[in-house]
């Protein structure tokens, strides 16, 4: 929704990973993982309705912790799967966000709100560089 609305705006839209990039994320996981990561997004597609549902409702009452749990239950079962997908990509998206933080002008960074919460997430990686990070209600 915000890269079309930014696009019809003329707005400039880039990206921290592109579409390539994601995928090798999951090429590099042992065939195991990759299996269980998608019989857990059949099984779940049932549930998804009231997984983001909560997941919304902690966000905006600025329930971090609420939201790492949910994040955290989820991948609790595959450390593999948590490392590339949640640690890796962190990881990346801070450093970004560092680097990018050096240049000249403003940015907006969207990503989901599993990565803004808990342990490894980008806003806790930014706070250990030295970034004072605060919620905007």
């Amino acid at each position: 929704m915000l890269r079309i609305d930014f696009s019809t705006k003329g707005k400039r839209v880039g990206e921290l990973e592109s579409n390539v990039e994601q995928l090798a994320f999951f090429d590099k996981l042992p065939e195991d993982a990759q299996r269980s990561l998608l019989e857990g997004a059949i099984e779940e597609t049932k549930d998804m309705d009231s997984y983001f549902g909560g997941m919304l409702r902690s966000w905006s009452r600025g329930d971090v912790r609420g939201i790492a749990r949910t994040f955290d239950q989820d991948l609790s079962s595959s450390p593999e799967l948590q490392k590339a997908l949640i640690k890796e990509r962190n990881a990346n998206w801070s450093r970004w966000i560092e680097q990018r933080m050096d240049k000249p002008g403003a940015v907006m960074i969207a990503v989901g709100a599993g990565h803004l919460a808990g342990k490894d997430s980008v806003l806790e990686l930014l706070q250990q560089g030295g970034y004072k990070v605060r919620r905007l209600q």
